[in-house]
């Protein structure tokens, strides 16, 4: 809050306005009685306390009101004063300084002579308005300081927060000429190009400027575009935003955001990515083969070469590829996740390189960032890349060859850094032999390959993976299941989980579902699974290998044996010797 010693330089100019035209001793104390103005033989003691003598001031502070003291020195108020009865002062007026109900402040007039106590005396009305009057000026220079003082607090707290910001900030007028910038937008240019009352064309090019200047021509439009900046120390990849800035009677001026593309990445990674959290401990197991390819994700994770990874469909490829990425110097960048086989193939390599403005019929203005340049700092996941058409195998193979990339339609290729981790369900090297993947692209992702193994060859993961998933969904659907009958252990023990670990999963949310109890039976097994064993059970009494065995050995043993037996066994099944012989031998029949 300002006091009234903030305006000390005033009122001493208010005092000696007031002496020089009534001809009488002016004096102004603060609310702590410190004397901050004075005239005649008051001048010299400014910047004293008054305590020991402002008995009169003390009083005015405390009610806020007028006080006029007729009889200096033998005045009540005067009583502790020490030149009580021997006073040099004829007759005085004060007045408090009121700011906001509250009094801040007295101004007092003084006498000294007969002559001048008479006059005031006399006009003692006129002189009272005019010392109020005096006081309300003084009170008012205190409010427009403190308004002031807000103003310079609100713009300097303003510019520490503009200063705040990572991406730089510059405003222009609606001709291209800088008015203001922060410490971000400072830190990118050299000073020689940015200065109070630089312009545009010297940060950027005239096709630009000429864009960011059409925003000022309506409150609504918004210009967003890519640029390069060369900066103190290098290039950058920079993301450009103009938004018009409204003022009184329309838009006075525009600003102008710069981002960094990386910065972009990683909000984008930080705000969309609903799987960040995947650790190397999410992939579950205790079979050797999992516990080896945990140990082995710790010790790549700090490389940058390419992972291949083999599985079936379900078997957790994604999860480790995370995983990996979670583990490594990257993990403060995007993984991005492009699936080849989703994404329509007419589509894939927009949404994998992006593409220029007016690149072709349809494209967005201003063009697209494909996903790998999106990711730059962070890991890319190719998943299935073996359906990847081999004219985009091309391409992949130059982005891990020279680290650029080119969108289409451009004309300058773009260095990038992404680390590749690829999967895929299909043999690789029979595709290679049948032309369908490039042998080139091979050898450069299977750099470090990672198989993981089916469900049904690992059994010895299914209690942990069962456990987990009821803990999952005791949490989800609020159950509280805890155990499991012979029975279900026993069909999921011998079932050959042709989806993996996702159907493993999404069996036992089948079951969690109907489950009302604390136990899975196995009438909570989906159809499927029951349907197979029944399958089974027709296909055993119906296999015809089975039954010719039995058939065989039934027959043979009704005869007595020898070459003659076989002779009659033979002729009885309807068969050559040579042949009976052969299934003799085949089902091990002696």
């Amino acid at each position: 809050m300002v006091e009234l010693i903030d305006v000390k330089d005033y009122a001493q100019q208010i005092a000696e306005a007031i002496a020089t035209v009534v001809k009488i001793d002016i004096e102004i104390a603060d609310k702590t009685l410190i004397r901050i103005a004075g005239t005649g033989r008051y001048h010299k003691g400014v910047g004293q306390s008054m305590d020991r003598q402002g008995y009169v001031y003390r009083e005015v502070l405390r009610t806020g009101h007028q006080f006029v003291i007729e009889t200096p020195g033998i005045h009540p108020l005067c009583g502790p004063c020490k030149a009580r009865g021997n006073c040099s002062e004829k007759y005085e007026v004060v007045s408090p300084i009121n700011v906001d109900g509250k009094a801040v402040g007295a101004i007092g007039m003084i006498c000294f002579t007969e002559v001048q106590a008479k006059l005031i005396a006399e006009n003692q009305h006129s002189y009272l308005i005019f010392l109020t009057k005096m006081a309300e000026t003084i009170a008012l220079k205190l409010k427009e300081q403190e308004f002031l003082a807000g103003l310079v607090s609100a713009n300097h707290y303003l510019n520490s927060i503009i200063d705040c910001l990572d991406e730089g900030l510059l405003t222009t007028d609606l001709d291209g000429t800088i008015l203001h910038f922060n410490q971000a937008a400072q830190g990118l240019f050299s000073a020689n190009l940015l200065h109070p009352s630089s312009r545009l064309d010297s940060l950027f090019p005239l096709q630009i400027v000429a864009e960011i200047l059409t925003v000022g021509k309506s409150a609504e439009d918004v210009v967003e575009r890519e640029v390069y900046i060369e900066s103190k120390k290098n290039q950058q990849h920079m993301l450009l935003r103009a938004l018009p800035m409204e003022g009184e009677g329309g838009v006075k001026s525009l600003a102008v955001i710069l981002r960094p593309f990386d910065e972009i990445s990683r909000i984008v990674h930080r705000l969309s990515s609903r799987e960040v959290g995947y650790s190397i401990e999410d992939i579950l197991g205790e079979s050797e083969c999992m516990c080896q390819i945990r140990e082995q994700a710790r010790v790549i994770a700090a490389s940058k070469s390419t992972v291949l990874i083999l599985g079936e469909s379900g078997t957790g490829k994604e999860i480790l590829a995370r995983s990996i990425h979670n583990l490594s110097p990257r993990r403060q960048g995007m993984f991005m996740t492009i699936n080849c086989t989703a994404i329509p193939e007419n589509l894939l390599e927009s949404e994998l390189f992006g593409y220029e403005d007016g690149a072709f019929t349809g494209a967005r203005k201003g063009g697209k960032i494909g996903k790998i340049e999106l990711a730059n700092k962070g890991t890319v996941f190719l998943d299935e890349i073996g359906d990847m058409p081999l004219y985009l195998q091309a391409k992949i193979l130059r982005v891990l060859q020279e680290r650029k990339i080119e969108r289409i339609g451009g004309i300058t290729a773009s260095p990038v850094d992404v680390r590749i981790i690829a999967a895929t369900h299909r043999n690789l090297e029979e595709m290679m032999a049948k032309g369908e993947f490039r042998e080139d692209l091979y050898y450069r992702i299977n750099v470090i390959p990672i198989y993981i193994k089916p469900l049904r060859e690992r059994k010895e993961d299914l209690p942990i993976l069962i456990q987990h998933f009821i803990e999952v969904y005791n949490q989800q659907l609020n159950k509280n299941v805890h155990d499991l009958s012979e029975g279900f252990r026993r069909r999921l023990q011998g079932y050959a989980f042709p989806g993996n670990v996702r159907e493993l999963q999404n069996i036992i949310e089948y079951a969690m579902n109907l489950a009302e109890d604390s136990r899975l039976t196995e009438d909570h097994l989906p159809v499927r699974m029951k349907q197979e064993e029944l399958q089974e059970e027709y296909q055993d009494r119906f296999n015809l290998e089975r039954i010719e065995r039995e058939t065989i050995l039934r027959c043979y043993q009704m005869t007595e044996g020898g070459a003659r037996g076989k002779e009659k066994a033979a002729k009885a099944l309807g068969i050559g010797l040579a042949t009976l012989y052969r299934k003799l031998a085949r089902y091990n029949i002696e």
